[in-house]
């Protein structure tokens, strides 16, 4: 047996004592998958400068390394093709020896991101029957918890699990829906490997020394301001992924930058491309697959998200080995920024894997995106790219499309948006139009938080995007639909009746009136207000309506209206958002309108959050019957 010495430099690693015997981390435990047809690794620690040996069962050869002065060893073994078959990896290191067992050779992958990617399989509408199925023995599960740290950690508090429902309940959704479907389509063992944590920036999984070599990451980093993340760059990289970093993986399904659009959202896609490179580097994989999840429509201000979406986008097209799945379709309650829907983005993300790494699928997997445009007179023509066959709308009118002419001839940064109509052509074009502007200049698509439907006929949505550069350029609102105009009754108390329009008195305890910031296929309304009230339940009431539409309401954003969202039907207009304005000219409090679909007659609750700024209730006409108090 030849003695060598592992390749690899440590130096940053945690302080520790030194070991006095043989220890092994999490990731290389009983039940791992190893990547298939590969050389991977298997480390650990022992005594320092100690004889170590690691033998694979497949092959019974037998590679013997020489711990460094503080105990660490890395071995590399060769894999054959994946195989159901478990097989053993022994380590010996003098007179101690440690037997992995049941082990699996096959296709490993990292999954990491906030909280979209950490959502688990119980909390989807799509995905959860699968905890009262069969699940695949060959599916490996391994999750690094919810962890963060100053300093770069050896190792992380996990185990290698065998699918299961207790350990699937809580696993990466989306990251076991592409693990699955790998495995149908490769009928190969797959290890996936969950590190992800909710509400995180970019900044937190890259590198310190990655971060330090980049003057504009440290800016961005002290540009945080978030009370919990702020400070803590690096943090999550130290206690997820240093640990797991000689781990041999075939690629990385990543989803974030919700956290990124409160920060410096134009600077998102540097940081990502940045975060591709270094992690490629630190896997030793320089063409390492790299699977972007875009953010989903939400009610962000402003084109702050679709700034994050095109970061992400620009990402995937300059990157070899990246892809991008669009997700501005996925919306199952407009505004929620968490879709419990996974099994679209999971799908999607293993058709980019089984196409562009693995070559076993033909199906298209890119979306159709944004190639060039004409000016035609008062129209532009669109063209795309990633179309098989043809461009087909969902829906009789094409949502999300605004043209813009330039409105000072010295200056073509100055420029304003309407709303445009938009028709596809026979040859998969799109030409784009207003009434309104006369000599267009520029087209944007969903650059916004508006829900796109436009698809390829394979089913895939058209990406979001602008023909412009403008960044303070900021658009108009997205269509709205024409009101319901239907009258109701409301019973409730504490309310006074005003009408929807500037200048309306919002909160009759405060001093607060209706901005001219506010949806205006309202106008005229009527609506119930009440007074400001900190931390304490809105009265709430019941509203019968006559005739069959919609009852709207006014409310915040807060996790009490996605529970009435999630539990009685209401959805949030994301275009249709309203502030208030103060006495001394600021607008505060964003408020959207939402509604619920209602059958003549039909009795409905006014839903009810725990706010200082009350729920309204907004119809044509309102009668209003006030209840004992």
């Amino acid at each position: 047996m030849a003695i060598v010495l592992a390749a690899f430099t440590f130096a940053g690693a945690l302080a520790q004592e030194k070991p006095e015997g043989l220890r092994l981390p999490s990731v290389v435990g009983d039940n791992m998958v190893l990547q298939q047809k590969a050389t991977v690794n298997i480390w650990g620690w022992a005594k320092p400068k100690s004889k170590v040996s690691v033998t694979g069962s497949w092959d019974n050869k037998t590679v013997t390394v020489k711990a460094d002065p503080e105990g660490m060893w890395v071995a590399q073994l060769q894999t054959p093709a994946g195989s159901f078959d478990p097989v053993t990896v022994t380590v010996t290191a003098g007179k101690e020896s440690e037997t992995i067992k049941n082990v699996l050779i096959g296709e490993v992958w990292l999954c990491s991101g906030q909280s979209n990617m950490e959502w688990n399989v119980k909390s989807t509408l799509d995905m959860k029957g699968d905890l009262e199925g069969e699940l695949s023995p060959y599916i490996r599960l391994f999750d690094t918890g919810r962890v963060y740290n100053e300093a770069e950690q050896q190792d992380v508090n996990a185990f290698w699990a065998i699918c299961n429902p207790d350990d699937l309940a809580t696993f990466s959704a989306v990251g076991y829906g592409f693990g699955k479907e790998l495995f149908q389509a490769l009928n190969v063992p797959i290890g996936l490997i969950d590190a992800s944590y909710g509400g995180t920036f970019i900044e937190g999984w890259l590198k310190k020394s990655v971060i330090d070599d980049n003057p504009s990451i440290v800016s961005d980093c002290r540009a945080i301001k978030h009370k919990k993340w702020a400070g803590k760059e690096s943090q999550l990289y130290n206690a997820n992924i240093y640990p797991i970093r000689l781990t041999t993986i075939a690629g990385v399904i990543w989803y974030q930058g919700c956290a990124n659009v409160a920060s410096r959202p134009r600077n998102y896609g540097y940081s990502l491309r940045t975060l591709i490179d270094s992690w490629r580097e630190e896997f030793r994989n320089p063409e390492m697959p790299f699977y972007i999840v875009q953010i989903a429509p939400h009610t962000y201000g402003g084109i702050k998200g679709a700034l994050v979406r095109e970061g992400q986008a620009a990402t995937a097209d300059k990157t070899d080995h990246c892809e991008v799945v669009i997700t501005n379709d996925q919306q199952e309650i407009p505004g929620d920024i968490h879709p419990r829907l996974k099994a679209d983005v999971s799908h999607r993300l293993a058709q980019c894997a089984l196409g562009e790494h693995y070559g076993v699928s033909k199906a298209e997997f890119r979306s159709p995106a944004y190639e060039s445009m004409t000016v035609e007179g008062n129209a532009v023509r669109i063209r795309l790219k990633n179309v098989p066959t043809k461009i087909v709308a969902h829906g009789d009118f094409i949502n999300g499309f605004q043209i813009a002419e330039q409105t000072d001839p010295n200056n073509p940064k100055k420029i304003r948006f309407a709303l445009a109509n938009a028709e596809i052509q026979p040859d998969n074009s799109i030409l784009v139009w207003s009434d309104e502007i006369k000599n267009p200049v520029a087209v944007r698509y969903c650059f916004n938080e508006d829900i796109g439907n436009v698809f390829s006929a394979e089913g895939l949505p058209l990406g979001a995007f602008r023909t412009d550069d403008n960044y303070s350029a900021i658009g108009v609102r997205p269509r709205i639909d024409t009101p319901s105009e239907i009258s109701v009754t409301f019973e409730g108390k504490g309310y006074k009746k005003s009408t929807f329009t500037e200048g309306a008195h919002m909160w009759p305890n405060l001093q607060q009136v209706l901005s001219d910031d506010y949806p205006k296929e309202f106008e005229g309304f009527e609506m119930l207000t009440a007074n400001s009230v900190k931390k304490v339940y809105t009265a709430g009431g019941k509203i019968t309506a006559h005739g069959d539409g919609r009852v709207y309401c006014i409310a915040r954003n807060t996790k009490d209206l996605l529970k009435a969202c999630t539990k009685n039907g209401w959805r949030t207009i994301i275009p249709a958002w309203l502030k208030a304005i103060t006495p001394d000219g600021r607008k505060i409090s964003t408020q959207y309108v939402v509604y619920k679909d209602v059958k003549d007659g039909e009795v409905v609750e006014l839903p009810r959050v725990k706010d200082h700024y009350s729920v309204f209730l907004l119809a044509k006409s309102i009668e209003y019957i006030p209840t004992e108090e």
